[in-house]
């Protein structure tokens, strides 16, 4: 199982100042000749980082601390720091940290890389963690030296970092577009996007007896834009991008996809996504022009057929920021599992879908239940979710151990309070 990383801001405005952070310093100080000596340029062009993280670690209360040092150029000014790597995912923090001023907070945040890129992440690679970071300008002190620590809790060995880091002329947004742009970073071949994204769908593309490079290619990009256009703001709410469809150059049987790779994540017909808007006070809307549409979404694809005719044709590939995947059916067990941008919970037992409802555990909202589930206990992760019959459900969190932690209770499909 994959890692997770967690930032570590070990620095506090002066009051919350971490105690530790000092003694910290002090030790990456004395062992700074173990962290590679980067030299970041004064023009703005990226410098590669290649850096042998766990060879020769300092040690600091029984955990290891490695990466690499640079000095700051001497004319930064209307620059940021702007970073890109590709780190093993066994090391539990990084952050960066002067070797000799007063330790300042740094660090607020990270993008998560969506892409791969060429010249930092290989082909099949497991266990890694790839990120953005930007860090402003006025952070440093031109001439001094800081350290970018990476931390693990135990020895683990000689591995590599790659990536990339640049002083870059100030944007008023850094997003992944403009990281991508001043860090001159090229993509990777498709199939290593696809791979990067565990995407069946983008596999499906890429298979040229169904479709085209050239269409594989529009529908891979388009799949990227839209993951980064789709973001959730305070309240719940989502905001997202929806772009014309080409029509597939083609049109390859839906039958045979899914002969070669397997039955979709999900299936659902533009009828029952004109019953949800209207279930939501809207219309139809762009359906009301073609309702006989289905779509058969393989992670973050939705490969769109006319409904009820045999042996369907792809008419078009769509895209969406969601992944899709958590809804395919385990062979085994009672499951639950939801994509929270459509508003959307699956239940499952013994790999069938045996129910679909939307809006449903969503507070105040008034859920609408495609299917509704027979009586039962569906699970998803430390969650039970009990079925009990006439719009009655118990919510449980559950304890390691499996005993209930937090219980609420749910009449006429609606939270009731504990």
């Amino acid at each position: 199982m994959r890692a997770t990383f967690i930032l570590l801001l070990l620095l506090c405005p002066v009051r919350g100042q971490d105690p530790d952070a000092k003694p910290l310093q002090a030790a990456l100080a004395k062992g700074k000749e173990t962290f590679k000596l980067i030299e970041l340029k004064n023009d703005g062009t990226r410098t590669d980082l290649d850096v042998d993280l766990g060879s020769d670690p300092v040690t600091y209360k029984g955990e290891d601390y490695d990466g690499f040092r640079f000095i700051c150029p001497q004319d930064i000014s209307g620059r940021d720091f702007v970073w890109y790597f590709n780190a093993p995912a066994t090391r539990t923090g990084w952050y960066i940290m002067p070797v000799e001023q007063e330790p300042t907070p740094a660090f607020k945040d990270w993008l998560n890389a969506d892409k791969a890129y060429q010249s930092f992440d290989k082909a099949g690679e497991q266990d890694r963690f790839r990120a953005f970071q930007t860090l402003e300008g006025d952070y440093f002190k031109p001439g001094a030296e800081y350290v970018m620590w990476f931390r693990t809790p135990e020895t683990s060995g000689s591995e590599m970092m790659r990536g990339a880091a640049a002083f870059a002329k100030t944007k008023a947004s850094w997003d992944h577009s403009a990281l991508e742009e001043a860090l001159s970073l090229s993509a990777a071949p498709l199939e290593q996007q696809v791979a990067a994204l565990h995407s069946r769908g983008g596999k499906i593309l890429l298979d040229e007896k169904f479709f085209d490079r050239s269409y594989a290619k529009g529908r891979i990009d388009s799949c990227f834009a839209s993951i980064r256009a789709t973001k959730k703001m305070r309240g719940g709410y989502f905001v997202s991008m929806q772009t014309t469809v080409p029509t597939s150059t083609t049109s390859p049987s839906l039958e045979e996809i899914i002969r070669k790779y397997g039955p979709p994540d999900f299936i659902r017909t533009s009828a029952e996504q004109g019953q949800v808007r209207k279930h939501a006070g809207g219309d139809k809307g762009e359906e009301k022009d073609e309702p006989q549409i289905t779509r058969y979404h393989y992670d973050y694809f939705s490969f769109e057929v006319k409904s009820g005719v045999e042996n369907p044709k792809v008419l078009r590939v769509g895209t969406h920021g969601s992944d899709f995947s958590p809804l395919r059916a385990p062979e085994k067990g009672n499951t639950f599992a939801n994509v929270e941008i459509e508003n959307l919970t699956v239940f499952h037992r013994d790999g069938k879908e045996v129910g679909r409802a939307y809006y449903f555990l969503e507070g105040a909202k008034s859920p609408l239940f495609i299917t509704r589930p027979p009586e039962g206990d569906y699970r998803l992760g430390n969650l039970s979710l009990v079925s009990n019959g006439n719009g009655k459900w118990t919510w449980l969190t559950l304890f390691p151990d499996g005993t209930p932690a937090r219980r609420m209770i749910l009449e006429a499909d609606r939270f009731q309070g504990p």
